[in-house]
C-alpha cells in the first residue's frame, strides 16, 4: 500500500474523523439501545407523499431532473424555500439563496471562505461537531465561548473578555458560530435578549455571525423565538448574519438538501466556493422537493415530528429523574425542542471510558469531550431522544444510570 502522507496538505494533516459517525460503525448492532447518533425518527418519513412527488417529476420534467442545474438551485426549489421562510418571518429573494447539499456543505463552504490556516471562530463551549470538522479542515482554531449558567446563549461577559484577549495577542478572528435554537449538543435556546446582544457584539466587531439553524421548526414547548438572521433583517439590516437551513431534521435527512440565507454579495462568493465542490446540487432532488413542497404537506410533518419528539423527550426526562442517582453534581438539560439533551456527571466520571461499560450493557451515547477543540470537559454526554423507540428509552436510561452507578461506586465517590 503506497504512503502518501508526506505529500498531504497543511489542512489534509488537519482533518479529523467525525467521533460520532465512527461511533455509529461500532452501535449498528441490532441488540444496542443507541442514543449515539442525531438520527431523525424514521416513522415521521411521509414516505408515500414523497414517492408521488417523484413520480410526478419522472411523469413531467424528467430529462431536466436529470440534467446538471445552476449552482444557485433549482428556480421551483428556491421559489418553494422563499415561501417558506416568508411563513417564519423572513423575507428573501433569490439573490439572498444558495441550495447546498445539506448544511454540512454550507459549514465547508463558509470556513473556505473565511478560514486560513491559524485563523479563530467564536464558538460555544461545548459545540457541534460537524462545524469543528469543517473549522479544523483549514487549519483554522476555535476561541470557545461558556455558555451562561441559565442556559440562554453566551456568557457575554466572558465573550468580550475573550475576545479582547484574543484581538491583544494578534489572533485573528473571522466569525463567531452559534446554534441558537436547541443547540447541538446541548440543547440550549438562546433568549431573546442574548440573540440581541450577540448581534449587538457582531456590529461593533465588524464579524458575521454563522447561525446554523436544523432544529428552529422542531420546537415542541413554548413560543418561537425570531432568529438573529430576522432581528438583523428587522432591526438594523446591516447583513451581518449568514444563516444555515436544511431539509434533514424537518423532512428527511436522505433528501441531503439544505440552503444558506445572506446578503447578496456573499451569497455570490459562497456561488464560486461551491463550484469548485460539487457544480450543482443534485437536480432531482431538489425538483422533487419542490414538487413535494407545492402540496404543503410540509407543515403537517413539522406539526408530527413536534409532538413525537416532545413525548420522547419527556419519556427521557422522566426516565433519567427515575432511575438515575440524585446528586447535586449530576444535572441535564431539558430542551424545549431539537433532538437532543445533555447530561453533566460528577467530576471523578470519564465519560470516554464509562461508554466501554454502556456499550458492554448495550446502551451507546457520545461522549461530550468530542464537541470541543479547545480544553474538552470530560464528564458529559449527549443523548438523542428523538430515534428510539418509546420502550428502548426507558430501558436504555434504565441501563445507562446503572452504569453510571458502578461507575460512582468504583470511584468511591
Amino acid at each position: 500500500m503506497p504512503d502518501f502522507s508526506h505529500l498531504y496538505s497543511i489542512n489534509a494533516t488537519h482533518m479529523k474523523a467525525s467521533t460520532i459517525r465512527e461511533l455509529l460503525k461500532l452501535t449498528q448492532k441490532p441488540d444496542i439501545i443507541s442514543f449515539a447518533g442525531g438520527l431523525p425518527a424514521p416513522d415521521v418519513f411521509p414516505v408515500e407523499d414523497l414517492r408521488v412527488a417523484a413520480n410526478a417529476v419522472f411523469d413531467g420534467p424528467a430529462r431536466k431532473a436529470l440534467q446538471y442545474g445552476t449552482t444557485e438551485g433549482d428556480d421551483g426549489l428556491r421559489n418553494e424555500i422563499i415561501k417558506f421562510e416568508a411563513k417564519q418571518g423572513v423575507t428573501i429573494a433569490k439573490e439572498n439563496l444558495l441550495v447546498v447539499s445539506a448544511s454540512q456543505q454550507a459549514l465547508d463552504i463558509v470556513a473556505k471562505l473565511f478560514l486560513n490556516p491559524d485563523d479563530y471562530v467564536i464558538a460555544g463551549r461545548p459545540t457541534y461537531l460537524g462545524a469543528l470538522q469543517a473549522i479544523q479542515s483549514y487549519s483554522a482554531k476555535v476561541l470557545g465561548v461558556p455558555f451562561s449558567p441559565a442556559q440562554d446563549g453566551f456568557d457575554m461577559d466572558e465573550l468580550r473578555r475573550r475576545y479582547a484577549e484574543a484581538k491583544a495577542a494578534g489572533k485573528k478572528l473571522k466569525y463567531v458560530y452559534v446554534i441558537p435554537d436547541f443547540q447541538n449538543p446541548a440543547g440550549f435556546c438562546w433568549s431573546l435578549e442574548k440573540r440581541k446582544a450577540l448581534l449587538e457584539f457582531a456590529y461593533e466587531t465588524g464579524l458575521p455571525i454563522l447561525e446554523d439553524s436544523p432544529y428552529r421548526e422542531i420546537r415542541f414547548i413554548g413560543e418561537a423565538i425570531p432568529s438573529i438572521y430576522e432581528l438583523d433583517q428587522k432591526g438594523a439590516n446591516k447583513g451581518v448574519v449568514i444563516n444555515l437551513k436544511t431539509f434533514s431534521k424537518i423532512l428527511a435527512p436522505g433528501t441531503r438538501i439544505g440552503w444558506i440565507m445572506a446578503d447578496p454579495a456573499l451569497i455570490a462568493k459562497c456561488v464560486v466556493a461551491k463550484q469548485a465542490m460539487d457544480l450543482c446540487t443534485n437536480v432531482f432532488t431538489q425538483m422533487w422537493l419542490a414538487e413535494y413542497m407545492k402540496t404543503g404537506k410540509l407543515y403537517g410533518v413539522i406539526e408530527s415530528t413536534r409532538e413525537k419528539y416532545r413525548v420522547k423527550r419527556n419519556l427521557m426526562v422522566e426516565a433519567l429523574r427515575r432511575y438515575m442517582p440524585a446528586r447535586d453534581d449530576l444535572s441535564w438539560t431539558e430542551p424545549e425542542g431539537g433532538l437532543f439533551l445533555w447530561v453533566t456527571l460528577p467530576a471523578s466520571i470519564d465519560t470516554e471510558k464509562l461508554l466501554l461499560k454502556a456499550v458492554e450493557k448495550k446502551v451507546a451515547f457520545v461522549a461530550g469531550s468530542g464537541f470541543y477543540i479547545d480544553e474538552p470537559e470530560h464528564n458529559s454526554m449527549r443523548l438523542n431522544f428523538s430515534y428510539s423507540t418509546h420502550e428502548q428509552i426507558e430501558e436504555g436510561i434504565k441501563r445507562l444510570a446503572e452504569v453510571v452507578k458502578e461507575a460512582l461506586a468504583a470511584s468511591g465517590d
